[in-house]
């Protein structure tokens, strides 16, 4: 199974973008039974929980990263299989038991836990307003649709290379 997971923070302006495309994505993909799409606004820890509980091959991440890009840019990374020390763990666990929400932080955690899956992507966009908001920045709003189509097609990769490994 394919897990989509929008990562925000609930109306924090861009930061909420993972939430909004999740709630695109899961009608798309209600009927098929290979792909869960899933809203990750809470804390890692209990994110680790429902992925170890969903037990997917694969992950597909969505949400807001600020990292010096051109706003609205977005972004596909493949996370390989770094492992952190136990130090960098405890702390990523720390700041996840405190509230703190994030792809990075989920990735984080869900590594020292041992939840995630061996394949693990990540749609990011760059926020142009991470302030408290309803509504999306009109940058972070013309990526919505190519943030979809990103996931789409990394949905469409793991699934081919599911079927190809399985057959």
């Amino acid at each position: 199974m394919i897990v989509v997971g929008g990562v925000s923070e609930l109306y924090q302006g861009d930061l909420d973008i993972g939430r909004l495309a999740v709630e695109a994505l899961a009608p798309e993909f209600a009927d098929r039974p290979d792909v869960a799409v899933e809203d990750f606004y809470y804390g890692p820890v209990a994110v680790a929980q429902r992925l170890a509980e969903l037990g997917p091959t694969a992950l597909v991440l969505v949400g807001a990263v600020e990292r010096g890009r051109p706003p609205g840019s977005v972004h596909l990374r493949r996370w390989g299989s770094h492992r952190t020390g136990p130090v960098e763990s405890q702390a990523a666990i720390g700041d996840a038991v405190v509230g703190y929400v994030g792809v990075d932080l989920l990735i984080e955690v869900g590594r020292a836990l041992g939840a995630l899956p061996p394949e693990v992507a990540v749609v990011e966009v760059e926020p142009a307003s991470t302030a408290s908001s309803t509504e999306l920045s009109p940058e972070a709003a013309r990526a919505l649709g190519p943030v979809l189509a990103a996931v789409r097609a990394a949905i469409s990769d793991r699934a081919a290379s599911v079927r190809v490994q399985s057959g």
